[in-house]
């Protein structure tokens, strides 16, 4: 009987240094550069505003398509259904091309001068657009 208890005992403690090494891990560190949609607005004539914030990433609107890329800076993408539809330089909004009537999914990321990906690639959570209706 003893020899349960001391093993129950053992087991007990063991799980809850276990529990305890978890919840004391750091948290695996976030990019350097970062996009979040904040919100949106659908306009009357069928565009979609899209407001983000965007962390440690300058943008650079002189040199939207130039060859040369610059660390830390460049632009960001608009993304309608999985398909590339605009890009804006602005730090805080961008608006989509003209959409139809419809439910829609959106996100953004952030791009290179030359509108390659960033070398990490950096994309928002995908948000629900329902436009018209």
């Amino acid at each position: 009987m003893r020899k349960s208890l001391a093993l129950m005992l053992t087991l007990a403690v063991a799980v809850a240094v276990a529990a305890g090494a978890a919840q004391a891990r750091p948290q695996a560190p976030q990019g350097m550069y970062g996009i979040q949609i904040v919100n949106y607005k659908v306009n009357p004539n069928g565009t979609v505003t899209v407001n983000v914030k965007i962390r440690g990433f300058r943008m650079l609107p002189k040199l939207v398509g130039a060859k040369k890329n610059v660390a830390g800076a460049g632009h960001w993408h608009l993304y309608v259904n999985n398909k590339y539809n605009n890009y804006s330089a602005n730090a805080t909004s961008g608006k989509t091309t003209a959409l139809k009537q419809g439910d829609y999914k959106v996100y953004v990321t952030l791009n290179n001068n030359d509108h390659s990906p960033l070398s990490e690639p950096t994309k928002s959570k995908t948000i629900p657009v329902m436009v018209g209706g």
